[in-house]
């Protein structure tokens, strides 16, 4: 049985046996299988808010004028922040609404895992109290379930009326028996013995998450260890690092089996300085393969114990240029595990036949951006898709990955537009957009701003299957909620632009990178089918056997020129 499943069958049974029927559904990916069961249930009325701040303020608006306790439903990451002003509002205007929350589960709070804020953390003026039910192992966790789910519900009119939180923790995987043996973390300082701290005849892989760009003194710093060691730089855009060893692998990782990974890709140490890097096929592969001899260290000022990827052995308490400069030896490297991610990541192809899609224009788009610009990038399409393709090191490059949540991202990238004179470019999914269009209003905009929104009709990130899920789409990607930004665009000032095809596209990308007398929002309209058919064609055409098969195809043909 999947884990907390059985969860959200009580939940819903229970919602049922007391009576609420009201409910507003916000899209995600950890309560999509909350919306599974409620959206085709007669029961149930339900309503699709994308923005979780207006959910919250809808659901009030719904209590009002019938007098019924209400249910929300949202997903994890920045999801419940989202509720906290409604929630407010609730709370002092004593609204009975049960915020039901997901969360990962909680071993991965304050742990550097994508989307995994704290989601009980809420203001004592939200909410009447928090229940956060437990991940479900045995009979005692159901039974303990049952009466807390309960009791939130009374908890709604106990006393006085007000919001409650029920947070539900989510687990994809099966239980396996599996065998967890202790391993001991240690931490260092700048005042610690480092007598043990040995990296001779180790591959060493540097993972440089989300950092501001780097002076050229740290550069100079990351490289000098790296001249003397067996090390590669694992970054992505958000790293905005660009020494002689940086290799950009999240393609060669999506495109690569654990089983490759683990027998020649592998490194002994991964050495991790910098925030969270967004890069799902890199966590992926670190935290599921079954990589028993590969330590974590990390780099952390403030010496937290964050233990991303269940490898952590060492935390070394002092900054980045301490630690290299430390351990730098006077040798220099033969620099083979560099040399194997670097082939790799040369083999792969960025000039695909795609539909028209994410993929495509960011296959058109990359090498045009200026020099010197800024980008952006939402999660997590936007982020994922442009992380194939390299761009001038001279582009500094940031997404809101911090809580990882979709809203905010082009209120960010505004915050940067106004202090620079060079263009700032979004990139954007149509939901995204929707949760943060409001910022266009802002009177600071200047005429560097550039933003391609991606409208692809809902959270796409849903719809990756190659199918056209109208279940999906109802509730879990919140597809139909914007048309188009055109009206709103040149409301605000904008210069509007906009293709439904590559040709239109191809057309316009000029016009989007130069200079201009007005900030230019650039919408293009791609299909969902025609998205997922893109990814799926640019990792087909890069994975390990379409590439073996193309050197033993070419192989061939280079054997029949001959034997001509």
């Amino acid at each position: 049985m999947i884990q907390n499943m059985w969860n959200i069958n009580v939940v819903v049974t229970l919602l049922k046996k007391h009576g609420i029927r009201y409910l507003v559904i916000s899209p995600g990916g950890t309560n999509k299988e909350f919306a599974k069961v409620v959206q085709d249930d007669s029961f149930f009325k339900c309503f699709s808010v994308v923005d979780e701040r207006s959910a919250m303020y809808f659901a009030i608006g719904l209590y009002l004028q019938t007098g019924e306790i209400v249910a929300t439903s949202c997903t994890s990451a920045q999801a419940t922040r989202n509720y906290i002003p409604g929630l407010t509002e609730a709370f002092y205007k004593e609204v009975p609404i049960l915020a039901i929350t997901m969360e990962k589960h909680p071993r991965f709070k304050y742990q550097g895992y994508m989307q995994a804020p704290d989601q009980t953390s809420l203001p004592k003026d939200c909410v009447k109290k928090a229940f956060e039910l437990p991940s479900i192992q045995d009979e005692t966790d159901m039974l303990h379930s049952v009466r807390l789910i309960n009791e939130s519900i009374l908890e709604l009119s106990r006393g006085r009326l007000g919001p409650v939180q029920l947070c539900i923790p989510w687990l994809d995987n099966e239980l396996d028996d599996i065998e967890v043996k202790p391993r001991i973390i240690k931490r260092y300082s700048t005042t610690s013995n480092w007598d043990d701290v040995n990296l001779s005849n180790k591959r060493i892989m540097i993972l440089i998450g989300e950092h501001r760009p780097f002076s050229k003194h740290e550069s100079e710093i990351i490289d000098g260890f790296c001249d003397s060691h067996n090390a590669m730089v694992y970054v992505n855009h958000i790293s905005n690092f660009h020494g002689k060893y940086s290799v950009y692998g999240s393609l060669s990782l999506w495109t690569m089996s654990f089983e490759n990974f683990e027998s020649d890709f592998a490194p002994d140490i991964i050495i991790t300085i910098g925030g969270l890097t967004g890069d799902y096929p890199l966590f992926l592969t670190l935290s599921r393969s079954k990589l028993k001899n590969t330590e974590h260290w990390s780099l952390s000022q403030d010496g937290r114990i964050v233990d991303t990827y269940d490898k952590l052995s060492r935390v070394f308490q002092c900054d980045t240029g301490y630690f290299f400069n430390k351990l730098t030896i006077n040798t220099q490297s033969d620099h083979d595990y560099y040399n194997l991610w670097s082939k790799m990541a040369e083999s792969k192809s960025m000039s695909i036949e795609v539909p028209f899609s994410s993929v495509y224009v960011a296959e058109k788009l990359h090498n045009k951006i200026p020099s010197n610009s800024c980008m952006d990038f939402a999660i997590l399409n936007s982020l994922r898709v442009w992380s194939f393709f390299r761009i001038d090191p001279s582009i500094s490059c940031y997404s809101n990955v911090g809580a990882f949540g979709i809203d905010g991202g082009l209120s960010t990238m505004l915050g940067q537009s106004v202090v620079t004179d060079e263009l700032c470019f979004m990139i954007i999914g149509d939901l995204a957009f929707c949760y943060d269009m409001n910022c266009l209003s802002i009177r600071h905009i200047k005429n560097n701003v550039r933003i391609l929104l991606v409208n692809n009709n809902g959270g796409i990130e849903f719809k990756l299957n190659g199918i056209n899920n109208k279940s999906i789409d109802k509730y879990t990607a919140a597809s139909g909620h914007f048309k188009n930004a055109q009206g709103w665009a040149e409301a605000c000032g904008f210069r509007y632009l906009m293709a439904e095809n590559k040709t239109e596209f191809d057309f316009n990308i000029d016009t989007f990178v130069k200079y201009s007398d007005s900030p230019i929002l650039f919408e293009i309209f791609t299909s969902d089918i025609e998205e997922s058919d893109a990814l799926r064609k640019f990792r087909e055409e890069n994975s390990e056997f379409s590439l073996t098969e193309k050197m033993k195809n070419r192989t061939k043909n280079v054997l029949r020129k001959i034997l001509k």
